[in-house]
């Protein structure tokens, strides 16, 4: 089996199944909001056709209201197509600041989501080799998982931090015990193993840490 085979398994489709239903949920709901608003213009126009005086602030409302819609959409997809374009390269140089705003970005369109605050690096930029893909795919599965055990009022800190000469640490204050003794299975356990990435948990400090390799 090469490489590319051993990474990319059926774990890795299932999540990038599960991601894409998210992201089209999102999309759904955006063209919901601007079908609903273009029928209240449509409205709106057979009122003003017979006669009724239409409030200016009305139609300037429900024009921004596409407006603010449209852009949401974009930006959807633009995030959609930063996942989507991650699996192009099996093992390459990848900033560990950029999987956890991709991250932030994509669990952001989860129905139970609260909040993820991610915090500046203060060394040098966190880059590695490993696999784009998966890394990101352990991580959004990490933090899916603890939003889904302790719901929308979570408010996550994440941080990276050097751990030694050979790794980086990327910590999760705020998760909980039950977040993490509920989120992990055999799927990410696999995903993260296959990277050389571990993950661990400080009860007493209330923090998850995963360390990644400089390469794997």
């Amino acid at each position: 089996m090469d490489r590319k085979q051993e990474l990319f398994n059926y774990d890795s489709l299932a999540l990038f199944g599960r991601v894409n239903a998210s992201i089209s949920h999102e999309l759904k709901n955006i063209m919901a909001i601007i079908s609903e608003t273009a029928g209240l213009l449509s409205d709106l126009s057979e009122m003003a056709k017979g006669g009724t005086a239409i409030d200016p602030d009305i139609l300037t409302g429900s024009i921004d209201s596409i407006a603010e819609e449209i852009e949401r959409g974009f930006t959807t997809i633009r995030q959609m197509n930063r996942f989507s374009h991650s699996v192009d390269i099996p093992v390459g140089s990848t900033d560990l600041m950029e999987i956890l705003d991709l991250v932030g970005q994509l669990c952001g369109y989860l129905a139970f989501a609260g909040k993820m605050r991610i915090h500046p690096c203060r060394e040098a930029s966190p880059v590695v080799q490993t696999s784009p893909f998966i890394l990101q795919a352990v991580v959004y599965q990490t933090v899916a998982g603890i939003f889904k055990n302790t719901g929308p009022d979570t408010e996550l800190d994440v941080s990276v931090q050097l751990r030694d000469d050979a790794s980086w640490r990327i910590l999760f204050d705020g998760a909980g015990i039950k977040a993490f003794e509920l989120h992990a299975g055999d799927g990410i356990a696999r995903m993260a193993a296959s990277i050389g990435v571990a993950i661990h948990w400080e009860p007493a400090g209330d923090r998850l840490e995963m360390t990644v390799p400089f390469s794997i």
